[in-house]
């Protein structure tokens, strides 16, 4: 019997061939036994495999033509920056570059994995690729000095 998480053969369908292997495992009519609805399940699962297969290959194929196409922009988007600056002196090649309007780079989500690092306020260096977190904004604060003083200032030792 096939067991799989998510069988491509119906609820109703498995029934049938349930009783078919069993109460009616003797019982033949024109085209149809046990055995032929056993090998036509068979068939049906079989083609769910391909097809399952088939798909886990496109989604691979779409994520390595997403991580080129991410790369091809980010050249272009170099490459318009350096041709900006090189264009600084002649305005017709300045407005032909600035009716260039390059998408932004698109952010992959980020997996767990980066998540937890990004969370335990990892570094830029010891995580490259990941964003740091950010800087705490505002003056830190005063905290007020328990000991004894002399004009505000604390007294060393005491």
């Amino acid at each position: 019997m096939y067991v799989h998480l998510m069988d491509p053969v119906v609820l109703p369908v498995q029934a049938v061939l349930e009783l078919f292997a069993t109460t009616f495992a003797e019982l033949r009519f024109a085209d149809v036994d046990s055995q032929t609805l056993e090998q036509l399940a068979t068939d049906v699962r079989s083609a769910a495999d391909i097809v399952a297969s088939a798909e886990l290959a496109l989604e691979a194929a779409r994520s390595a033509l997403q991580e080129k196409q991410d790369a091809l922009l980010q050249h272009a988007q170099r490459a318009l920056a350096y041709a900006r600056v090189y264009a600084e002196n002649d305005e017709a090649l300045g407005a032909r570059l600035e009716a260039i309007t390059l998408p932004r780079a698109t952010r992959r989500p980020r997996t767990a994995v980066e998540a937890l690092v990004l969370s335990a306020g990892a570094d830029h260096e010891a995580a490259p690729g990941l964003e740091p977190r950010p800087r705490p904004r505002g003056r830190p604060r005063n905290t007020p000095i328990t000991g004894p003083t002399l004009n505000g200032v604390a007294l060393a030792g005491e």
